[in-house]
């Protein structure tokens, strides 16, 4: 039986984490590169700070993408990503702060539309794109394709940087890192390292009351404990010492982002999977089932872009009314059994939740950035948009260990009663070898194939559906905004 099975019929994980681990390294990196070294920094108005950073992040972005598509082990590949996110989230921030700072109260709207809705877009787009490759079998080259992708465009936009004429003197680049409050930031790095690690092992390779999970969920919330100690007896400059931190609507508004981009890349994750395990079609058209998704997105984003430029006070309405519409449709998404007649209702309901986060995503980046004084909107910004990368780094590594778990309690016994499946073990599967394996199960193991199949049905529905309680979490965290921040911008009060 052994002979005949294709050699890459099963995709095994490195580790037996069931969840891709370079998500991990990465939501590592883009925290470490962000509050290790851009917090302090990124309100330094020194040109050469900034071109510093900027140009310092488009190089470790390109060089170490080229590295990671020709590693040759998947823990190279991993070490590499991280280094990868770091410099994106460098080059991304240097030119927020630009595009925030020197925005108009007019224009303000209309961009931040055009950030979000370039950034959902763009993560559209690489599904699709990375769909083909795979595909025809070039995977990394959908690893390399980053390189030009970011770092073209990020070239160009390093002009602006040169545009800024307002620098205000605060603090050199070096004297603020060399004051950094390092401790902190150890402390809390490995307090969220120890929580995502905690999440992703529970309920997978080990069972939620072991002891692995149970210490690093543990020593996560002893961190916690500990970090707020540090910051407020032990810090000379505490990482979070600034007035505009604590304006209530930025709290809300930032908050928002985070649950809202964990329902964004669950989204994402399930339809590709759903495709690609039950309709048996091949990753290039899979991935772009998720087009009207993300189009809806984007369109949405821009129509609010719109809106909020004529009429600011709109904002609060449009985070409501988008929140609303994505939790009806992502339910309603939830009901529907994946048949051939039902592929123009699924596409249409997908669309219309994706539509729904379009309108409120840049709606409430927008109220992140009018919560703050003038000159801390650059700060503001980069804020939002890091925990919308988080957020997605979140939602990803959620949405896996939920399904993996899903598929580890509904497969197990199938695959332990079959002599040809009996070979493999579920529990040290990666995702991405169930995801590919899906349509050969099916074929290999006809007499199964129905069940099969509607098991791992259940497992993308009862995942998916986690959706709805975190878009419910944003809408309900929306509910408590002021009516009025007290550094809300002249002409732009909510």
């Amino acid at each position: 039986m052994e002979a005949v099975i294709p050699a890459s019929f099963f995709v095994q994980a490195v580790v037996p984490w069931g969840v891709d681990v370079s998500s991990l390294w990465m939501l590592a990196s883009y925290l470490i590169g962000y509050v290790a070294l851009l917090l302090p920094a990124f309100r330094i108005s020194e040109m050469t700070g900034r071109l510093a950073v900027f140009y310092f992040g488009v190089s470790l972005f390109v060089v170490f993408t080229g590295l990671a598509g020709h590693a040759a082990t998947a823990y190279t590949f991993s070490v590499m990503r991280a280094f990868q996110g770091a410099g994106a989230g460098f080059l991304a921030a240097a030119l927020l702060l630009v595009v925030a700072t020197n925005g108009s109260a007019r224009m303000r709207p209309v961009l931040v539309a055009g950030l979000c809705g370039a950034q959902l877009a763009g993560v559209g787009a690489a599904h699709a794109i990375g769909g083909q490759l795979a595909v025809d079998g070039r995977f990394r080259w959908a690893v390399y394709m980053a390189a030009p992708l970011m770092g073209a465009p990020a070239l160009l936009c390093g002009a602006a940087l040169w545009a800024d004429k307002k620098p205000r003197r605060t603090e050199r680049v070096a004297t603020r890192v060399a004051r950094f409050d390092y401790g902190g930031a150890v402390i809390l790095m490995g307090t969220v390292v120890m929580l995502t690690m905690g999440l992703v092992f529970g309920g997978n390779e080990h069972k939620w009351s072991s002891a692995t999970v149970l210490c690093l969920t543990v020593f996560g919330v002893v961190g916690i404990a500990a970090f707020l100690a540090w910051e407020r007896f032990a810090a000379a400059r505490p990482l979070f010492d600034t007035r505009w931190l604590h304006e209530r609507n930025l709290q809300i508004s930032v908050i928002s982002i985070l649950f809202m981009a964990m329902a964004v890349f669950a989204h994402a994750v399930f339809v590709p999977l759903l495709y690609i395990t039950v309709r048996t079609e091949p990753t290039d058209v899979a991935g772009r089932r998720s087009a009207p998704y993300w189009g809806a997105q984007a369109a949405a984003c821009l129509l609010a872009g719109g809106a909020l430029r004529l009429r600011p006070a709109a904002a609060r309405p449009l985070v409501w009314a988008g929140l609303v519409v994505a939790i009806v449709f992502s339910g309603l998404y939830y009901t529907i059994a994946a048949k051939p007649a039902s592929l123009a209702r699924e596409q249409a309901f997908y669309a219309l939740a994706g539509a729904g986060l379009g309108l409120a995503y840049p709606a409430v980046t927008y109220l992140s950035q009018i919560s703050v004084d003038h000159g801390d909107v650059g700060a503001a910004a980069v804020v939002a948009h890091f925990l919308s990368i988080v957020g997605g780094m979140l939602g990803l590594i959620l949405y896996q260990a939920c399904l993996k778990s899903r598929l580890i309690a509904n497969l197990t016994a199938i695959f332990q009663s079959d002599p040809f499946l009996a070979v493999f073990d579920v529990h040290t599967m990666d995702i991405a070898g169930l995801e590919s394996s899906g349509p050969t199960i099916l074929t290999y193991v006809p007499a199964l194939s129905d069940l099969i199949g509607q098991r791992m049905v259940d497992s993308l529905h009862t995942t998916y559906i986690v959706t709805v309680p975190l878009l419910g979490a944003a809408l309900v965290a929306t509910l408590f905004y002021r009516h009025a921040s007290g550094g809300a911008h002249a002409g732009e009060r909510v």
